[in-house]
């Protein structure tokens, strides 16, 4: 059973006619009428009457029309939605993102993107760096918003494309019993000998990496990684 049998008894059955329905139809009379016959024998069911007027539904008829109007209405939607999908009207968006260090970029971005495309259900999954990488590959999300220079192994950097969507100012949070002179600004390498805090590496895969590389580029020295914690929030606390 294909949609044109539908298409096709739906004519028939409302104009009570073969040969008006063919002409609706554009096809010819003996073709809609093996049409026709087809589709009762597929279903073992006697769909009209013929008479001198022309035909007439029968109670199944007039239950199976009912179903067969219902039937190109559902054919129409999936169409009309699969077009919407084509040109990013309509579908579903996918996004790993590690939660609050990319919620304030976030929080506008998708509400521009809801204005602009109501019909797409977005879906925000709060995921490492490392695990957005993988859920990249493996097709689980669309896009992933986080720091990939330690998540991308080499053998994967021609598999997936890396923009560069905000730059992020970088703070030392200290305890506030450790001052420095006043009218003085300290620098990273003032700060070789205290302990740090890192984040531990399944929340944020790759920032003890980062940290190490950045105090050594810039301070000339190597890090004491002296706790770890399981948020940026967390580090803050640990502090106070």
């Amino acid at each position: 059973m294909e949609l044109r049998h539908f298409r096709y008894f739906i004519a028939v059955a409302e104009e009570s006619s073969l040969g008006r329905a063919a002409h609706r139809l554009h096809v010819s009379q003996p073709a809609l009428s093996q049409q026709m016959s087809d589709l009762e024998d597929e279903l073992g069911l006697k769909l009209f009457t013929r008479n001198s007027r022309g035909v007439e539904l029968t109670e199944a008829g007039r239950s199976f029309l009912i179903g067969a109007r219902r039937v190109l209405v559902a054919a129409k939607q999936a169409a009309e939605q699969a077009q919407e999908a084509a040109k990013g009207e309509r579908g579903r968006l996918v996004i790993g993102s590690q939660g609050a260090a990319t919620i304030s970029f976030l929080t506008g971005v998708l509400s521009r993107f809801r204005e602009q495309h109501p019909l797409v259900e977005i879906t925000l999954l709060r995921m490492n760096n490392r695990a957005q990488v993988e859920a990249v590959l493996n097709g689980s999300i669309m896009v992933g918003i986080g720091y990939y220079r330690y998540a991308l192994e080499e053998d994967e950097q021609d598999q997936a494309i890396t923009r560069l969507l905000l730059r992020s100012p970088i703070v030392i949070v200290r305890p506030k019993n450790r001052r420095f002179p006043k009218r003085t600004s300290p620098k990273l390498k003032d700060f070789r000998h205290d302990k740090f805090l890192s984040i531990e590496p399944e929340i944020a895969f790759g920032y003890e990496q980062w940290l190490r590389g950045f105090c050594k580029r810039f301070g000339g020295f190597e890090p004491e990684i002296a706790a770890l914690a399981d948020s940026p929030e967390s580090l803050i606390g640990i502090l106070s």
